[in-house]
C-alpha cells in the first residue's frame, strides 16, 4: 500500500452516522470498487474542541433533526393514491394478478380474521393481532425463553402486573421468559376430507405437551406494517414476494402456476413481486406448527380445506363492517359467496382457471389450490395496507408545525390540537403516580416535553444534563412520520443529510458504517459517540480498511488509538433487551443457512462485495464558537457537501465498498418498531418484558438491560427527571389514532373467538369478541392488563 501523509481541515458533518437504500443489489454485478489505497493524516485546528466538538455548541437553530411529520404525508407503498381523485388505486406491478383491487381486499379480510385458516379451526391470522393490530392475551402466553426453563413460571400461567418487568437490573431480576402468542397444540396432517375436515393426529410437544405452543417473539401490530421495508422482529419476510414463501429472492426453488397456452396447460414461473414483504409474512404463519398449522400441512392443502368453506363459517359478520358488510349472511355465519369466487373476481383468470391437475407430493391439486398462497400473501397484503392509522392528535399537531427552513426554528403550530389527548386521559380516570407519593394530571405541557426529547438528538456524553435544543435521540431510530428507520422510505429514499446524495451516487441506504463509540470489555457498556475522544484534533484514516485512528488530543500527540467502526443493517439495532447469545435477531441465518443481514448476506455470498456501496459516517470540526470549519480549497462541486469528505474521492470519510471481512454490527439486532398506536400495544419490546411505556422509558434511561459487544451506541444512561420521563410517555400515548382504539373502519371486524389458556381439564378457554361494524363500539380496547401506561 502507497502511504501518503498531509494535513487537511475537514468539511462539518451534520450528522455522526450517516443513511441507510434500496433493493435490487441482489442482481448486480460482483465488480469492486477502484479506490486509492491511501492513508491520510488529518488535522482539525480548532483550539481546544477536535473533531467531532460541533454537537457540544446547538449554534442557531439547535443542531439537526428530522421531524415528525404526519403519516397522513406518506404515500402508501402497497395502495397508491389516484392523482385525479386521492382513492386508493392498484399499484402498477399489481395488475399482472389483481382484476378487481375491492374484491381482493375483501378475500383479504376474509383470510385474516378466518379461524379456519388453522389447522384446528379456532386459530386465524388476526387471533395474534386482534387488539390494535397486536396480542393482549395474559394466560398461556409464555415461551421459556433461551434457557429452556420456566424460571418459577409454567405453561398456562396468568400474567399479572407483579410479574413486569420481567428484567430490572437495578432490582436484581432477570427472567428469560417470553411473552410470545399461543398458537395451535403440536398435531400431524393426515390430509383433508370431502366436507373441508382436516385429520390430524396430536404430538406430545417436549416443551409444552399437549396444551397450545407459543411463540418465542411478542406479536408486532400489523396496523401500519404497510410501510415496512421487511417483517417480523427479525426481518425474515423478504421485500420481494415469490408467491410461496417468505423467503422472497433468497428462496430459488419455490414456484407458482401460470396458463401458459390456449388449451390451459400449465407452468411453472418464478415470481419476484417488489415492495411486498406483507405478503412475504402472510404467507408464514399458516404453516408454521407452532402459530397455525398442523406438521406437514401445506399451502395447497389450506387451497382443499377453504375452497370446501364457507368464508368465516365459524363467525358472525356485522352488515355494517366496512369491507365484508355487502357480502355477510344475514341468515347464517360467514359470508354468503365462496373463497372460490372471491378469488375469481379478484385474481386474474390466468393464475386459477386451468382444468389441469397439479401433482405434488404425491397429492393432486386445481390450479387455484397449488396457487392459494399467491392468492393469500397478495390479497392479505392489500387489505393490511387499508389499515392506516394516521389520524392521531399528533398526527394532526404535526401536520400544523412549519420550521423556518434555514435554522429549524419552530415558527407555527397549533397545540391545542394535542388536548383531545390530555381529555380523555381525564376522562379515563389516568392521572400520573408521583415517585415521592400523590399523583397529578397530565397536561399538554407534558406531550410537548415529550415530543421535543423524542425529536432532538441527544447531546455527547460529559454534558451535563440536556442543554437546550437537545433531546434524548429517539427520532434517529424512530425516523419521520413512519417513526421507525426500518421503513421503506427510510431504506429507499433517506431522510438524513446526505441521503439523496448517496442513493444519487448508487449507495445502499439498507446498511450504515458507522463509529461505535469506545468499545470496552464486559461488564463495562460500550461508551456511545463521540466517534473519537474529547480533544481529537489529529487523526489518521486509512482508505482501504475504513480504520480511523487518533494520533493526537489536544495538541499533544498520543499513542495510536483505533476506534471502532463497523457497518450494520439500518433500521436494525440491539438495544439491550436480552443477550445476543439468546437469539441473534437479524444476526441469525434464513432457511438456506444464509444470514439474515444484508451486510452479512453480502459478505457471505459474494467472493467481492465491493460492489455494494455503504454509506458512512464522518467527523465534524469547529472552532472555539461551535462554528463549522470549512478548508480553504473545499471542493464545491462534491456531491456531499456538508459531509466530511476523504480528500481523495469526496465522498465522507467512512463511505464505501463492502469489505469482504470488515467488522459487523448484528448480532442481537431487531427491527425498529413503529410507535403508532403503542399505548395499547403492551406488553412491550420483542421479548414482551415490559408492561406499562414508563417501564420501556425507564429501560432506555437505563441504557438498556443487557450489555455486549453490538449494543448500538446511542443506548446509554440517560438521566431523564421525572418530568420528562412522564413526557415521553403522554408523546407516545398522543400517537394513538382513536380510530384504533374503538375499532372504527377500517380497524372494524368479525366476530372471532380467541383462545386464551386452557381449563385443569385441558378444554380451551375461550375469549369471545363480537363483531364490529363500520362505527366502531362505545369503549375503546383496554390497555394491557389494564394498566396505567405511567405506572413504572
Amino acid at each position: 500500500m502507497r502511504v501518503t501523509r498531509f494535513h487537511v481541515l475537514l468539511l462539518p458533518i451534520a450528522l455522526l452516522s450517516a443513511p441507510i437504500l434500496t433493493s435490487c443489489v441482489d442482481d448486480e454485478e460482483e465488480v469492486g470498487i477502484e479506490e486509492q489505497q491511501i492513508t491520510y493524516t488529518m488535522s482539525c485546528q480548532a483550539p481546544g474542541t477536535g473533531f467531532g466538538a460541533f454537537a457540544l455548541a446547538p449554534g442557531v437553530g439547535g443542531p439537526p433533526f428530522v421531524p415528525l411529520t404526519s403519516l397522513a404525508t406518506v404515500p402508501n407503498p402497497v395502495l397508491p393514491p389516484d392523482p385525479a381523485s386521492g382513492a386508493p388505486t392498484i399499484r402498477d406491478d399489481l395488475v399482472d394478478y389483481v382484476v378487481d383491487v375491492t374484491s381482493a381486499i375483501q378475500l383479504g379480510k376474509a383470510l385474516f380474521w378466518d379461524m379456519q385458516v388453522g389447522s384446528d379451526n379456532k386459530v386465524a391470522c388476526a387471533t395474534c393481532h386482534v387488539q390494535a393490530g397486536a396480542d393482549p392475551r395474559i394466560r398461556n402466553q409464555l415461551h421459556p425463553g433461551a434457557n429452556g426453563g420456566w424460571d418459577g413460571y409454567a405453561a398456562n400461567y396468568t400474567l399479572t402486573a407483579a410479574d413486569f418487568p420481567f428484567t430490572d437490573p437495578v432490582m436484581g431480576r432477570d427472567v428469560d421468559n417470553i411473552a410470545g402468542s399461543q398458537g395451535v397444540r403440536r398435531t400431524s396432517f393426515g390430509g383433508v376430507t370431502d366436507k373441508g375436515e382436516e385429520v390430524t393426529t396430536p404430538i406430545n410437544d417436549p416443551v409444552f405437551g399437549t396444551m397450545r405452543q407459543t411463540t418465542a417473539l411478542h406479536s408486532p401490530s400489523v396496523i401500519n406494517a404497510v410501510f415496512n421495508h421487511r417483517n417480523f422482529f427479525n426481518g425474515r419476510a423478504q421485500p420481494e414476494f415469490n408467491g410461496v414463501t417468505p423467503w422472497g429472492n433468497r428462496d430459488s426453488i419455490s414456484r407458482v402456476w401460470v396458463i401458459v397456452d390456449a388449451a390451459g396447460n400449465l407452468g411453472q414461473l418464478d415470481l419476484h413481486i417488489p415492495t411486498a414483504s406483507l405478503a412475504s409474512q402472510a404467507v408464514g404463519p399458516p404453516i408454521n406448527p407452532v402459530e397455525m398449522s398442523s406438521v406437514g400441512r401445506t399451502f395447497p392443502d389450506i387451497g382443499v380445506k377453504l375452497t370446501l368453506l364457507r368464508p368465516l363459517g365459524l363467525q358472525t359478520v356485522d352488515p355494517r363492517d366496512s369491507v365484508l358488510g355487502s357480502l355477510a349472511d344475514p341468515r347464517a355465519k360467514g359470508l354468503a359467496t365462496t373463497y372460490a369466487a372471491l378469488i375469481q373476481r379478484a385474481f386474474q383468470p390466468k393464475w386459477w382457471s386451468s382444468p389441469s391437475v397439479v401433482a405434488l407430493n404425491g397429492r393432486n391439486y386445481s390450479q387455484m389450490q397449488a396457487n392459494f398462497s399467491l392468492f393469500f400473501g397478495l390479497s392479505i397484503m392489500l387489505y393490511e395496507a387499508t389499515l392506516v392509522s394516521d389520524r392521531s392528535p399528533m398526527d394532526q399537531y404535526a401536520a400544523s408545525r412549519t420550521f423556518d427552513p434555514v435554522t429549524g426554528a419552530l415558527i407555527r403550530h397549533d397545540p391545542a390540537l394535542l388536548d383531545p389527548v390530555v381529555t380523555q386521559l381525564a376522562a379515563q380516570g389516568i392521572t400520573v403516580p408521583l415517585l415521592n407519593g400523590g399523583n397529578r394530571a397530565v397536561t399538554r405541557a407534558d406531550i410537548l416535553t415529550g415530543l421535543e426529547l423524542f425529536e432532538k438528538p441527544i447531546p455527547l456524553p460529559g454534558t451535563p444534563g440536556i442543554p437546550a435544543g437537545f433531546g434524548v435521540g429517539c427520532s434517529a431510530c424512530h425516523v419521520s412520520a413512519e417513526t421507525t428507520s426500518a421503513s421503506i422510505r427510510s431504506l429507499t429514499e433517506g431522510f438524513e443529510p446526505g441521503d439523496v446524495a448517496f442513493k444519487a451516487a448508487g449507495f445502499d441506504l439498507r446498511m450504515e458504517r458507522m463509529f461505535m463509540g469506545i468499545r470496552t470489555p464486559a461488564p463495562e457498556p460500550p461508551q456511545p459517540p463521540p466517534p473519537v475522544p474529547l480533544g481529537t484534533d489529529v487523526i489518521t484514516f486509512d482508505t482501504a480498511t475504513f480504520k480511523v485512528t487518533v494520533t493526537g488530543i489536544g495538541g499533544a500527540p498520543v499513542p495510536a488509538q483505533a476506534m471502532t467502526v463497523m457497518t450494520y443493517d439500518a433500521g436494525w439495532y440491539n438495544l439491550g433487551v436480552r443477550p445476543p447469545a439468546e437469539d441473534l435477531g437479524i444476526g441469525g441465518l434464513d432457511a438456506s443457512g444464509l444470514p439474515l443481514s444484508w451486510v452479512r448476506y453480502y459478505q457471505v455470498t459474494r467472493a467481492n462485495p465491493s460492489g455494494i456501496k455503504v454509506p458512512g459516517g464522518g467527523l465534524g470540526c469547529v472552532d472555539v464558537n461551535g462554528n463549522p470549519v470549512s478548508p480553504p480549497a473545499a471542493p464545491s462541486t462534491s456531491a456531499f457537501a456538508g459531509e466530511v469528505v476523504n480528500p481523495g474521492n469526496g465522498r465522507p470519510i467512512l463511505a464505501g465498498g463492502l469489505l469482504k471481512t470488515e467488522p459487523t454490527d448484528v448480532a442481537g439486532s431487531f427491527k425498529t418498531a413503529s410507535l403508532r398506536n403503542v399505548d395499547l400495544n403492551g406488553p412491550y419490546l420483542h421479548s414482551g418484558g415490559k408492561a406499562t411505556l414508563r417501564q420501556v422509558v425507564q429501560f432506555y434511561d437505563d441504557g438498556g438491560d443487557f450489555t455486549s459487544a453490538t449494543l448500538t451506541p446511542l443506548m446509554r444512561p440517560l438521566g431523564l427527571t421525572e418530568d420528562q420521563s412522564v413526557g415521553l410517555v403522554a408523546f407516545l400515548v398522543a400517537l394513538t389514532d382513536d380510530r384504533v382504539a374503538y375499532q372504527r373502519a377500517p380497524f372494524d371486524h368479525p366476530e372471532i373467538s380467541i383462545p386464551a389458556g386452557q381449563s385443569r381439564a385441558g378444554a380451551d378457554l375461550v375469549t369471545v369478541l363480537p363483531a364490529v361494524g363500520a362505527t366502531g363500539q362505545a369503549a375503546p380496547v383496554p390497555r394491557f392488563l389494564g394498566l396505567n401506561p405511567f405506572q413504572p
